[in-house]
């Protein structure tokens, strides 16, 4: 299953509904538009069952988020050529929805005001982080909103220590607020291959014509990420500095992070009893007891089928050896 459909949070609530409301708190809910690819379409449909089908963007196969943004804008454009657009993932965890909306308004204000701008949503760093994409700005720029000065994709740690203490740098959010026109135009500029493919589709967009023509236009597209393809050559790109807590959970540190707040005790989500054990995460999807003894800053992950019990510190295996359990057991455990 993956992560946006997962009540990774524990609250029941998978991150994209999480995600949908955050965005009702936004704008009106006929404005709220959701991409997916085809094979997960119908989960979309299945947690958020108010969404009408004009809502989803259904991508025949997955081109990279360059390839998205264009076809969405594309698409946006012939509802509404003055909207102002905010993409973000569906599968992050906000904290501090106060501050975020704060945020948010002041970003779809600058867009409003400067449509030529592509706006990044950025974080300052709490730590050295290497699974994160950084900005650098110009560090003379007075408010909130500031010039990029680079982008830099998942940094060695070395360099990632720098960029913590230069101050001049904050994690990417992935979260993007842009006027329609900008995008249109940084595509056409930066990628006119995808402008060429994705601008006829104007008689077709919003109609039942839609589908067969995106899957002629995707065949004809390459995989580009957007940081590639338009962000790092667009000349208007600036980010605003935001003031909510942010995290991707792309990994089971982010989640032990999120869960345990920086405490030390043993985050349970299961029915579990522990005796001298701490720093533990213990989850189960089903009622069975799980005992933990004298286990320090383990992951214990309890399944109707697979029981993984690991070191946290050795968490970044887990791919690895989920690759030989699935050779050697069978994909139907994995």
């Amino acid at each position: 299953m993956p992560k946006p459909f997962l009540d990774l949070l524990g609250i029941g609530k998978s991150l994209l509904q999480l995600t949908y409301e955050r965005c009702q708190a936004l704008c009106d809910e006929s404005h709220i538009m959701v991409a997916t690819t085809e094979p997960y379409a119908s989960l979309v449909k299945e947690q958020l069952p108010q969404l009408a089908d004009q809502q989803l963007l259904v991508e025949p196969t997955h081109r990279g988020a360059a390839v998205c943004a264009a076809y969405a804008a594309y698409r946006i454009e012939q509802l509404n050529p003055s909207a102002v657009i905010i993409m973000m993932p569906a599968d992050h965890a906000i904290l501090g929805e106060v501050a975020f909306l704060r945020d948010m308004g002041k970003a779809i204000e600058v867009a409003t005001v400067d449509p030529k701008k592509l706006l990044m949503i950025g974080i300052k760093p709490s730590q050295p982080e290497t699974r994160y994409r950084y900005i650098q700005y110009h560090y003379d720029n007075a408010g909130v909103v500031k010039k990029v000065k680079t982008l830099t994709d998942k940094p060695q740690i070395e360099i990632a220590n720098l960029f913590v203490n230069s101050g001049d740098f904050v994690w990417n959010t992935d979260i993007y607020v842009w006027h329609v026109s900008a995008i249109i135009t940084a595509v056409q500029k930066h990628l006119p291959e995808v402008a060429e493919v994705f601008y006829p589709g104007a008689q077709h967009y919003n109609t039942e014509q839609e589908l067969a023509f995106l899957k002629k236009a995707y065949s004809q597209c390459k995989n580009i990420p957007l940081s590639y393809g338009i962000l790092e050559k667009y000349d208007h790109q600036y980010v605003l500095v935001g003031s909510f807590d942010w995290s991707s959970i792309d990994s089971w540190h982010s989640l032990f992070s999120l869960k345990t707040q920086g405490n030390g005790d043993n985050t349970i989500e299961a029915n579990a009893l522990h005796f001298n054990s701490k720093g533990c995460y213990i989850k189960s999807t089903d009622g069975k007891l799980i005992i933990v003894h004298s286990l320090h800053n383990y992951l214990v992950a309890d399944s109707s089928d697979v029981l993984l019990i690991c070191p946290k510190s050795e968490v970044e295996h887990l791919k690895h050896i989920m690759k030989q359990a699935k050779e050697q057991k069978g994909s139907e455990y994995i």
